[in-house]
């Protein structure tokens, strides 16, 4: 935001953060617009409007179902929204900002499509347009997920076949398109995907309470919470049951064909499905993957389903307004989300580390620091026993037999799903290999595939020099590679993969 904010007359900028922006994956633009405008530093507006989207959302869910499950079941189901494990993850485990802006605008893209249906005035047409806009710069992907969410549920419940919310979401979305086209957003061809069918999840994954900071990764052990969260479907499982039992002053069968219950009943299912590993069939259509990064990303709509179906159980016990019944679920509501909401910080750089000195991968690692010592015995360095590393520069030239070692900060900046192999040449001046270092990590203790983005490693590598080393000067080629293809991480600024570092 910094470095945009020195160039506020660029009109194509894109994110920084990835060499190429893909306008249907990718966080959105509108984030970045609103603290590029917003008085105030970076890292406050950016605090700002990710909680006042947060809040957006609560109150836009309040607004839409008032009317129909009256404020006590409104308000259930907008503290349900605001304290899903998955809106929480999505602000202090992932920091995506861009899907946070969607689901506080969601809940509003609902409310005017359902004024358009119920009232179709002129006078909704343009503020549903631009909430559809919001969402298509917010996230375009999920906005067009949202389209088909928003279509179902006005033709299942509302039973009606209206032009009015259609024209709406095509101008906005449309209108998001346009954008991105008009600045050159689609020029570039977007980076690999992640392996989108890797990671479907196990129906354990959806009721497990683990919660921890990992990245998400392949398979069961999945390192971030993908949980659908205790009091959503505590209180949805109450609703199905105050749903099927008769009721003294209606008909049962009225109560159990509700439209609107059935709808996100089987909404909160579909969704679920979607998300499980058994319909890799159904994402092998062309351009449905394109929408999204993972699957789970559906955990969204499902709790805003969820949510639904929680305050319907206030609606349909009425018992449950009173103030002492009133006040258990509200509690029960904060408190099995509350240990969520205490973020874990990245470590911060040490002082001491400028860096980066190189980026790889497309801005997924950061080399930080890199720098070179040399062992020598105990005995030489005043000690009686062991050996000790002090830096080459104290050393001195290398010599025959010395044992060279690269000491390096490693910072990630994104997760990985493959273990590399490091790879560390010393070279003459011809280019020749003189020796060299290949390995994993940490001597593979601490593989790549289980480092978390933002935090620091700390790693050195051992290079025994031979008996006939070769006049200098010298460099290292430093590198990571992908012992499955022989692949090499790229490296801004070399072609070949390599962060050449020089040895004096």
């Amino acid at each position: 935001m910094q470095q945009w904010r020195a160039a506020p007359f660029d009109v194509t900028w894109l994110p920084a953060v990835a060499t190429h922006f893909d306008p249907l994956r990718s966080d959105g633009l509108l984030p970045y617009y609103l603290v590029r405008w917003l008085p105030l530093s970076p890292v406050v507006a950016v605090k700002l409007v990710m909680g006042g989207a947060w809040l957006a959302g609560s109150l836009g869910l309040f607004l839409w179902l008032k009317s129909w499950l009256g404020n006590a079941g409104a308000l259930v189901s907008a503290l349900v929204y605001t304290y899903l494990p998955f809106q929480i993850a999505a602000v202090y485990v992932r920091g995506a900002w861009g899907e946070v802006l969607f689901w506080g605008v969601l809940p509003w893209l609902i409310l005017t499509a359902t004024y358009l249906v119920t009232s179709p005035r002129l006078i909704f047409l343009l503020p549903a347009a631009l909430f559809w806009l919001l969402g298509g710069l917010s996230q375009l992907g999920l906005t067009l997920w949202a389209l088909l969410f928003v279509a179902a549920l006005l033709l299942i419940v509302h039973f009606r076949q209206s032009l009015w919310p259609l024209l709406a979401a095509g101008l906005g979305t449309g209108g998001a398109l346009v954008f991105y086209r008009a600045i050159g957003a689609f020029v570039d061809a977007p980076p690999t995907p992640v392996a989108f069918d890797r990671h479907f999840l196990y129906p354990f994954q959806l009721f497990s309470a683990m919660w921890d900071f990992g990245p998400s990764r392949p398979g069961w052990n999945d390192g971030l919470s993908l949980q659908l969260g205790l009091a959503p479907l505590g209180l949805a499982i109450l609703t199905v049951y105050l749903w099927t039992r008769s009721q003294p002053d209606q008909s049962p069968l009225t109560t159990r064909l509700d439209r609107r219950l059935l709808f996100f009943g089987g909404a909160v299912l579909a969704l679920a499905w979607l998300m499980l590993g058994g319909v890799g069939w159904l994402w092998a259509i062309p351009g449905l993957p394109d929408t999204l990064t993972y699957p789970w990303q559906l955990l969204g709509l499902a709790g805003l389903s969820l949510a639904v179906l929680a305050g319907a159980a206030v609606w349909l016990e009425p018992t449950l307004t009173s103030r002492p019944l009133f006040s258990a679920v509200i509690l029960f509501i904060l408190l099995s989300s509350y240990p969520y909401l205490e973020p874990r910080f990245s470590q911060p750089n040490p002082a001491h580390l400028t860096g980066p000195a190189a980026l790889l991968g497309d801005n997924r690692l950061a080399l930080l620091e890199a720098d070179f010592s040399v062992e020598i015995s105990g005995s030489t360095a005043g000690m009686q026993r062991g050996s000790v590393e002090i830096p080459l520069a104290v050393y001195g030239p290398l010599t025959p037999g010395a044992d060279l070692h690269l000491n390096v900060h490693w910072q990630p900046l994104t997760a990985f799903e493959s273990s590399y192999k490091i790879f560390v040449h010393l070279v003459d001046g011809a280019g020749k290999v003189i020796t060299q270092f290949d390995g994993y990590p940490q001597d593979g203790d601490y593989p790549t595939l289980r480092w978390n983005p933002g935090e620091i490693i700390t790693d050195s590598y051992l290079l025994t020099l031979p008996a006939n080393l070769p006049p200098g000067p010298y460099r290292v080629y430093l590198g990571l590679y992908n012992e499955a293809d022989l692949v090499r991480l790229p490296v801004s600024g070399d072609d070949e993969g390599r962060v050449i570092l020089t040895v004096q």
